[in-house]
């Protein structure tokens, strides 16, 4: 029995060593790439996106070797890692798509803050831009989140913001146009 015990205990150490290296290694690249990327002067949200994603990277590479060294089969651990990573990328489909999207709005800078954007049945003065939304402020100072997939896979038709956007008198003339009729008392 001890035969048996004492090589599985040896796997185990050896895979928390394998993963504890990993996760002082997934910080380091973190603070490299980090520092590397604030002297490009990379978009803040842009920046936390690729950090975390070579952390959390590393990371799985780490796991993967940790369940190959419990197990005693790296090819085991490569398939759990492999199955994880699909479910999770299943499960987080539509989160990934306006992450992806964010990005390409992002960089190719055709939506930027002070702009007036319609799309989908949405009208708004872009307020701030995220990887994962959009802040519109609406005429009537409603506030609006967009998901950047909707402002990447539906047409745009961005302009200027006209005199008196969400002011008294563009509220009257919405209601105007609606058919209510506005009275001064």
């Amino acid at each position: 029995m001890l035969g048996y015990i004492q090589p599985f205990i040896w796997n185990v150490v050896a895979g928390i060593v394998w993963l504890v290296l990993f996760l002082l290694l997934a910080r380091f690249v973190r603070n490299l790439l980090s520092r590397t990327l604030v002297r490009r002067h990379l978009h803040s949200d842009s920046l936390l996106i690729a950090t975390r994603a070579i952390y959390i990277g590393v990371i799985a590479i780490g796991a993967m070797l940790f369940v190959g060294a419990v197990l005693g089969n790296n090819a085991v651990g490569v398939a759990g890692v492999l199955l994880a990573a699909l479910l999770t990328s299943l499960g987080l489909q539509d989160l990934i798509k306006s992450y992806v999207s964010g990005f390409y709005v992002l960089m190719e800078k055709n939506v930027r803050v002070g702009d007036l954007v319609e799309s989908g049945g949405y009208r708004g003065v872009v307020t701030e831009i995220r990887m994962r939304v959009t802040y519109l402020t609406g005429a009537h100072g409603e506030m609006v989140v967009v998901p950047n997939s909707e402002l990447f896979t539906r047409t745009l038709v961005v302009s200027r913001v006209p005199p008196g956007w969400g002011s008294a008198a563009e509220g009257a003339q919405d209601d105007a146009d609606q058919g209510v009729e506005v009275v001064a008392h």
